[in-house]
């Protein structure tokens, strides 16, 4: 008996072999075709974003698909990626009134751990989600009201000050604190720095980059600025000559250094719902790069053995599923 169930179980390995040998041949076929021969950009499928980066802060360049709402905007850089991107934010936008925005930000500010909170700007202030005609929080805009090219805003008006993208939900002392500064270097709590401008805080300084990013794109009379002088001067705010905000290049140093956030993404997601239209510096933050730093595509590729890399674990959980 004990002979007949090796030889049964001797059999059923040398099958096993064979099927192993087999399935690793195709599964390696298969690997070198897919990263080898990829198929032309219209038939590469939408991918889940990424915020991958190189040892130096950039972000890899990701490849998408016809499906996605970027794809007007591959394989341009520069000021021809920033006008795509004035094209693609501006086609599907429709701004609500800045009296809904007070509503709109009881679920677009909400905390992803209590849905009964909203995650408050600068500060991180969980702030009861629920509008109490400003007693608790106000409208914080991010880019100045007085520094938007226009007067200041009525609950009535639908305008760039009322877009959803560049308004957060604030405490009053910490709005009151902000007020129409500029955005200046710091680090840990936000507070009004020696310069006269201000410090988001840590935890939002990359936040407040990719809105001011996204502004600047949306809206042709936005200006970002490292230009301490003209940042300094309010004679002309509620112009379109005073229409700027900064420092340009700290604003990139903070968008390596604060990564999008899993908060980022979702307030992306609602906005979308609400107004039509999103960030894509949250999505993409590669086009920061490619737009105010000079970077081509190819610069922003991910490294040969960083995707040798992937499609080697790629490869083994498709080979434990065939195995299972």
């Amino acid at each position: 008996m004990a002979k007949r169930t090796y030889k049964k179980t001797s059999k059923r390995g040398r099958r096993s072999a064979k099927q192993q040998i087999i399935s690793f041949l195709v599964l390696a076929v298969l690997a070198f075709l897919v990263y080898y021969f990829l198929p032309e950009e219209n038939e590469v499928p939408t991918p889940s974003y990424s915020i991958d980066q190189n040892e130096e802060g950039f972000y890899y360049y990701q490849v998408v698909g016809s499906d996605d709402y970027t794809y007007d905007a591959r394989n341009l850089i520069g000021q021809a990626l920033m006008d795509e991107l004035n094209t693609i934010n501006n086609s599907t936008k429709t701004l609500i009134t800045y009296g809904d925005v007070r509503y709109a930000l009881e679920t677009v500010d909400r905390d992803l751990s209590d849905t009964e909170k909203l995650w408050g700007a600068y500060t991180s202030t969980m702030i009861n989600a629920v509008w109490d005609a400003g007693d608790t929080w106000d409208r914080e805009h991010v880019w100045p009201n007085s520094r938007l090219g226009l007067d200041r805003i009525s609950n009535t008006q639908r305008s760039i000050a009322s877009d959803l993208h560049n308004l957060r939900a604030a405490t009053g002392s910490i709005n009151s604190s902000k007020s129409d500064r500029f955005f200046s270097d710091g680090s840990g709590e936000p507070t009004i720095t020696d310069d006269g401008g201000f410090y988001p805080g840590d935890d939002h300084r990359g936040d407040v980059a990719r809105i001011l990013f996204y502004m600047a794109t949306t809206y042709e009379e936005l200006v970002l600025t490292d230009d301490l002088e003209l940042l300094l001067d309010e004679t002309d705010h509620y112009t379109v000559e005073g229409a700027r905000m900064g420092q340009l290049s700290l604003l990139i140093e903070w968008h390596k250094l604060d990564p999008v956030s899993d908060f980022e993404k979702a307030r992306n997601e609602r906005i979308f719902e609400i107004q039509g239209n999103r960030n894509p510096f949250i999505d993409r933050p590669e086009f920061v790069h490619l737009i105010w730093e000079g970077k081509t595509i190819a610069d922003l590729e991910k490294p040969a053995e960083v995707k040798s890399t992937q499609s080697y674990v790629l490869f083994n959980l498709i080979e434990r599923r065939w195995m299972l």
